[in-house]
């Protein structure tokens, strides 16, 4: 297999060699070029053109999301991965409007700092959207300032890649992360990304509001949402007969429960 090919633009030291260090114990990844500036980044992969550039927001010559459109603009096959400790909203939207890929937060916690980054890193190269759990607020807040709630449903089932509604239907089916992770051959943190991901696009926080949006909007159908084991016959009789024995004891009891059994 061809290693996929990276440049890395980091102006801090130990983080541009610590990223060099994770990608490289991959085996599948190959970092051809390491720069400290905008500049220099730039010339580097203008030399090399890359698969990927992860890049930092915050270099001391030019801003990072200035270099990332020159590189797009330059270089359209170019995937583009942010790798910053800026998280702030105008930085974010900036970053993605001028062609980021996915967006890495440096924040992250320490064991998880190794895992995601490389999420991040493949996520790009299989031409994937990924964003850093950590900033899912910030943007979920950004999408209902902007009414996402009103976009049209067509637009919004375009953000979403493959994998990304899969999960969402095998969710919608009863299914828990681990279970998503072995049918799709995956680690349960992807998984948890993909999850992640879309709740940012649909405005949300949690995998049942998801699943009731993408079901509203038409990204997923009530047909998603079924259990696909059906039951026969007797199972359906012994069922109906256990219900009205647990209704008859319910009449003599005195404790006149009224909800639903989860």
């Amino acid at each position: 297999m061809k290693p996929i090919n990276v440049v890395i633009i980091e102006n801090e030291n130990i983080s541009r060699v610590g990223a060099a260090m994770i990608l490289s114990e991959t085996g599948k990844i190959q970092v051809c070029g390491l720069a400290k500036t905008g500049k220099e980044g730039i010339e580097i992969v203008d030399q090399q053109n890359p698969d990927i550039v992860v890049i930092n927001i915050d270099l001391p010559d030019i801003n990072g999301t200035d270099v990332i459109s020159l590189i797009k603009c330059k270089h359209t096959s170019i995937k583009i991965v942010v790798m910053t400790a800026n998280s702030s909203r105008d930085t974010i939207n900036a970053a993605i409007s001028n062609g980021a890929d996915c967006y890495y937060c440096k924040n992250n916690a320490r064991e998880e700092v190794g895992e995601r980054f490389i999420e991040a890193v493949m996520a790009a190269y299989n031409n994937e959207s990924w964003i850093d759990p950590t900033i899912n607020r910030i943007l979920i807040d950004n999408l209902r300032s902007n009414d996402t709630a009103d976009r049209n449903s067509l637009d919004l089932l375009s953000d979403f890649s493959n994998k990304e509604i899969t999960v969402l239907k095998l969710a919608a089916g009863g299914m828990k992360n681990n279970e998503i992770a072995n049918v799709m051959y995956v680690s349960e943190g992807t998984v948890r990304s993909y999850l992640h991901n879309s709740f940012i696009k649909l405005g949300v926080k949690d995998r049942l509001n998801a699943i009731r949006e993408a079901i509203r909007l038409g990204i997923l159908s009530f047909a998603d949402m079924k259990i696909e084991e059906e039951v026969t016959q007797e199972t359906h009789t012994r069922v109906k007969t256990n219900q009205n024995s647990q209704k008859d004891t319910a009449k003599t009891s005195n404790k006149g429960y009224k909800g639903w059994v989860a």
